[in-house]
């Protein structure tokens, strides 16, 4: 049997991890990431933090990419019915090549001047030019707010997650 894996892609800002958040609260666990990028502020629990050498030891691997020039890999979390997982295109490529996981793939989508303001300008500034290649199973543009992004999963969620 596969496991349900929603894979969410966006630039920064556009609200990936909101949207992670708000799956969470139906029982769709995040896949536990790890990295070698430094935390962003003392509080930052988005990813476990790892040096070089502690990333390379790392077990069971079920995507990895390179960005910024850090490492970023995902770990499978047991026992839950359903997963989601903010990855860029080259991890989302390597899931839907995995024959343990039904993928389904999101990309959420907001304007640059909310963007703007929801991201540092060095984040802001390293995503401008980023193109999607690939297919998604839907899109959505967050301009609405939370509430409406919340709208947005819980579609998401009747429609892929039985």
């Amino acid at each position: 049997m596969t496991k349900p894996i929603i894979a969410i892609l966006g630039k920064s800002g556009s609200g990936k991890t909101e949207f992670a958040k708000i799956l969470q609260k139906h029982n769709i666990q995040p896949v536990q990431s790890h990295t070698t990028r430094p935390k962003r502020d003392k509080n930052d629990t988005s990813h476990k933090f790892h040096d070089d050498d502690s990333f390379n030891a790392l077990k069971d691997i079920i995507a990895y990419t390179e960005y910024g020039g850090y490492k970023y890999g995902g770990t499978l979390p047991e026992g839950h019915p359903a997963y989601s997982y903010v990855i860029d295109e080259r991890g989302l490529k390597m899931l839907r090549e995995d024959p343990r996981f039904d993928v389904k793939s999101v990309l959420i989508l907001a304007p640059e001047d909310i963007r703007k303001e929801r991201t540092d300008e060095q984040r802001f500034n390293r995503d401008k030019d980023i193109e999607y290649t690939c297919s998604f199973d839907d899109i959505i543009l967050n301009h609405r707010g939370l509430g409406y992004l919340e709208f947005q999963a819980n579609q998401l969620i009747e429609a892929w997650i039985k």
